[in-house]
């Protein structure tokens, strides 16, 4: 498990064999996305056949956020890795709705 604070943010991210659950608490913004980036972008290159991210415990998320996760969608498409956002709260998923993204990422209600 690997496991990043800063501010009111953190990514952890549990393995297990060729599959990861990225958990992601607290505000992504212009000063936390490239945590959750770096933990995403490294899971998808090294071709985890899936990758969850569970936002249950996100609180603010704007287009930098957004941005991450569409960026890391793309990426998966390429590599052929499966890019699910799991829990996603009401407030997230509006976002992404207003957006027209909700159609451009498979979504969970958990992940297990």
């Amino acid at each position: 498990m690997t496991f990043r604070k800063e501010l009111d943010f953190s990514v952890a991210v549990l393995r297990h064999q060729d599959r990861a659950v990225v958990y992601v608490a607290g505000d992504i913004d212009l000063h936390t996305n490239g945590h959750l980036r770096q933990a995403l972008t490294g899971l998808i290159e090294e071709r985890a056949s899936q990758v969850i991210v569970d936002l249950r415990e996100v609180g603010f998320f704007g287009s930098d956020a957004l941005r991450v996760l569409a960026d890391a969608q793309a990426a998966a498409e390429a590599a052929d890795v499966s890019l699910t956002l799991a829990a996603v709260p009401p407030g997230v998923l509006r976002i992404m709705e207003i957006t027209g993204m909700d159609g451009a990422f498979r979504i969970r209600p958990a992940w297990a």
